[in-house]
């Protein structure tokens, strides 16, 4: 794709025309003042040589205006998923397509082992130092190579058993170098918002070599990593369309326009058109709604405002000065429960792997109720897929069949049934007290561990389904708890059964694989995920003395021949292949193991829609309706919203 299209896009940014004219640049008032004062150069001077162009969605905007948020996150989670400024390439429509961003152009050898990746020359970070191929190799060997730093090698650096080899060629390229194919590549440099969150990618050298051990008096890595947070550190340089300028821990993140952003619109203006984000902390998601009803936010989807809420969020469009759009959340299980593959109970390790248990508990799950209450008869039921929106589900009729046998599999609401399966491998009342134990005869109590800061569809959600499964005879905890600790968690597996979090990614089923196959720590299988994460590195053979918990990171090998093992193998061999159409049969050998041995992720009500609370007077944010796919909202990969270009939305005073 990148041979076909974006050599030629490439070459069509050389210049930007007008008439047979070349473009004379545009900035905003409030930089232009800052030229004439001398602060800053002109225009021509911070942007690249051949900017990045940005259609606006319906007009071309205006300058100016602050633009108003309200977040429950304290590490300001949702304001890193509004810019794609740090991602290398990035998608657009839903992921149908793929569009340069600092890099520029990109090819490949006709085995797509070799890739060679072009920076956009001039474009320069925040702060007006040259971004160059230093940035990316210092982030490449000081960082992810150095083994006393938390930046681990990413699997789409992996390829054949081995780390690629990355060297740069001179100050703009970058050659990159696997043993086998990487076909994926292009797609897979999409992923995240980076250097907010995902892998990072890229980080101002020049800024942070300060702090690295290797090049200053610093004994460890601690102030390093604190210091390139730049939602937290407004020092640290950005490519982001907007900069931290002031951040008050837990209340408020200010950030204004970056005046070294490389994409322009058009007719040659700088983006972007607004001028600065205020984004407020509130610990209360119901505050949140609230701050919508008064008409003291301008543009909202994340946190996310539940279903439940449209109603009354639609009624007071005219009193609130907004309006409120429909985007699709491009879930393939809204509210999720998946058992934990690597518990470190022996007896509950071995329930959770036994099938007819995960079965059961799907079938326990009245959806039909969920959708009404929840989701007002939206979306779709399901027992848990990938997104439905997923191309490989599209392509052929076969995929179209496949898809609807994963999601209908255990989807239907049978009470007896699931009891019936209980009692045949054991789980049934032994002692007498009306609730259902180990086959063993010891106590069965399952416990939902979420997120205490969990929105409110997620919550109501967790009860129903505590009701459901305890109507069957399970006894079941509701473990609400602080989202570090949750995140402490999942990296040691200790958790038991876990919610507040979504199945979507996508665009296809390999470029983002950690739900379908395990392959890092975290999600249902997470020491098995671990192992592989480390395959062709240098920590694959180190400390296998130790027990699996104790290592770093916590890992270990998957049963061979149970379905974790298959599924790693049969992606090892899919994300190699060039061949789209055996990438897609070797994607259904993976679905079939999730049907057959599954469910490994117990779904409930997909691809429902996120409200969307839109100022009146703010312009060229999409309806719905002017979304490729209708939205692919939830998936932190498809980053959403900055693949609407937040940079083109603009205040019409």
């Amino acid at each position: 794709m990148g041979r076909r299209l974006w050599l030629l896009t490439g070459a069509l940014l050389l210049v930007l025309v007008l008439g047979g004219s070349v473009f004379a640049y545009n900035e905003a008032p409030m930089l232009t003042e800052r030229v004439k004062q001398g602060l800053l150069p002109p225009v021509e001077e911070r942007l690249p040589e051949n900017p990045l162009v940005i259609t606006p969605l319906r007009e071309v905007g205006k300058y100016g205006g602050t633009w108003v948020r309200w977040t429950n996150s304290r590490d300001w989670g949702y304001i890193r998923m509004l810019m794609y400024g740090h991602s290398p390439i990035r998608w657009i429509d839903d992921g149908l397509g793929i569009e340069p961003n600092w890099i520029e152009s990109w090819s490949s050898n006709d085995t797509a082992t070799v890739w060679t990746m072009s920076i956009r020359k001039g474009t320069r970070w925040s702060d007006g130092h040259p971004l160059t191929t230093e940035d990316f190799m210092f982030w490449w060997n000081d960082m992810v190579l150095n083994l006393e730093m938390s930046d681990a090698v990413p699997d789409i650096f992996i390829s054949g058993g081995e780390t690629a080899k990355i060297v740069a060629l001179d100050d703009y390229t970058l050659e990159i170098t696997y043993k086998e194919a990487a076909p994926l590549l292009p797609e897979r440099l999409c992923m995240w918002p980076n250097a907010g969150h995902g892998e990072r990618m890229i980080v101002p050298a020049h800024y942070l070599k300060q702090f690295h051990p290797d090049y200053s008096d610093s004994e460890n890595f601690e102030v390093f990593e604190e210091k390139m947070e730049w939602w937290m550190n407004p020092e640290c340089p950005v490519l982001t369309e907007w900069m931290p300028v002031e951040h008050q821990v837990a209340k408020k993140l200010v950030l204004q326009r970056n005046p070294y952003y490389y994409a322009v619109d058009t007719e040659g203006n700088q983006l972007p058109y607004i001028d600065t984000i205020e984004v407020n902390y509130v610990e209360d998601l119901e505050v949140v709604k609230l701050k919508l009803l008064n008409g003291e936010a301008d543009m909202q989807v994340r946190p996310y405002v539940a279903m439940s809420d449209f109603a009354m969020l639609k009624k007071g469009e005219d009193n609130g000065g907004y309006n409120v759009y429909l985007w699709d959340s491009g879930s393939g299980t809204g509210p999720i429960f998946y058992h934990n593959w690597n518990h470190p109970e022996p007896e509950k390790r071995d329930l959770y792997r036994t099938p007819e248990f995960r079965r059961a508990l799907s079938l326990a799950i009245n959806r039909g109720r969920m959708q009404k209450m929840l989701f007002f008869n939206l979306g779709e039921i399901t027992t848990g897929t990938f997104s439905p929106k997923a191309i490989e589900f599209h392509r052929t009729e076969e995929g179209k069949e496949l898809y609807k046998e994963w999601r209908d599999m255990y989807v239907e609401y049978n009470p007896e049934r699931a009891k019936q399966m209980l009692d045949s491998i054991g789980v049934v009342d032994k002692d007498g007290d009306g609730w259902r134990d180990m086959p063993n005869g010891k106590p069965l109590i399952v416990r939902i561990d979420r997120d205490a800061n969990a929105n409110k569809t997620d919550v109501q959600a967790n009860e129903m389904v505590k009701a459901d499964w305890e109507a069957i005879g399970i006894r079941t905890l509701l473990n609400p708890i602080d989202g570090s600790a949750l995140g402490i968690m999942d990296q040691t597996a200790s958790f038991d059964i876990r919610d507040s979090w979504e199945l979507g990614d996508g665009p296809n089923h390999l470029v983002f694989p950690q739900w379908v196959v395990p392959i890092d720590l975290s999600r249902w299988a997470p020491l098995n995920g671990a192992w592989y994460s480390v395959q062709g590195t240098a920590k694959a053979t180190m400390e296998l003395d130790k027990d699996p918990r104790d290592r770093t990171p916590p890992r270990e090998a998957p049963e061979e021949g149970g379905p974790v093992d298959r599924l790693q193998k049969l992606y090892d061999i899919a994300k190699i292949e060039p061949d789209e159409a055996k990438r897609d049969e070797l994607v259904q050998q993976m679905i079939r193991i999730h049907i057959e041995d599954g469910p490994f992720f117990i779904g409930t009500i997909a691809d429902y829609p996120r409200a969307v609370v839109v100022n009146k007077k703010m312009r060229n944010v999409p309806d719905g309706k002017d979304l490729a796919l209708g939205g692919f909202v939830n998936p932190w990969i498809m980053v959403y919203p900055a693949i609407t270009n937040p940079a083109q939305y603009w205040f019409d005073e």
